[in-house]
């Protein structure tokens, strides 16, 4: 019986010390990419009333990735900042369109558009409200594209709506 347990404990310890790699591994293996020159279009950075003006922050951040070394797709994320102004009270959500349009990179032909929804919750009373209120929400979102239409070259231009 000793000699069992001897020979169970060698046996682990030598399996551990060889590093196999476990088939049922789930881990991911992420490559990143270069991304794609983007810009904010000028008449899509703002959106402005009466009542609110709400402006998307040129200091977003983007990352570009294949999510597994022989994908076929490539992911851009967008971590991005809408600042709100508010000039009177109010308990409303806005609602605002961030929409992602990619051309070819003489950008003659628009090859992807991709919308995403987003609400913003104001809180503020009456009773509360300074002369102008500020708020800034963060928002992240993602959009995925064949490789072969990234290799060829894109431009990606951000708005809102």
């Amino acid at each position: 019986m000793l000699k069992f347990f001897i020979l169970l404990i060698s046996s682990l310890l030598f399996f551990n010390a060889c590093s196999i790699k476990n088939p049922l591994s789930k881990k991911s293996k992420i490559t990143y990419i270069d991304c794609p020159k983007t810009l904010i279009l000028a008449p899509g950075s703002k959106i402005s009333n009466d009542q609110i003006t709400m402006t998307l922050n040129k200091n977003y951040s983007m990352n570009c990735y294949l999510p597994e070394p022989e994908s076929s797709k490539v992911v851009f994320e967008y971590n991005y900042t809408i600042e709100t102004t508010l000039n009177n009270p109010s308990t409303e959500i806005e609602k605002v369109v961030f929409i992602v349009f990619v051309t070819n990179k003489t950008e003659d032909l628009k090859v992807h558009e991709e919308t995403f929804n987003k609400d913003i919750q104001l809180d503020i009373s009456k009773d509360e409200m300074p002369e102008s209120y500020n708020q800034i929400t963060n928002f992240s979102d993602k959009i995925i594209l064949d490789q072969k239409l990234y290799e060829n070259g894109v431009k990606t231009f951000l708005a809102i709506n």
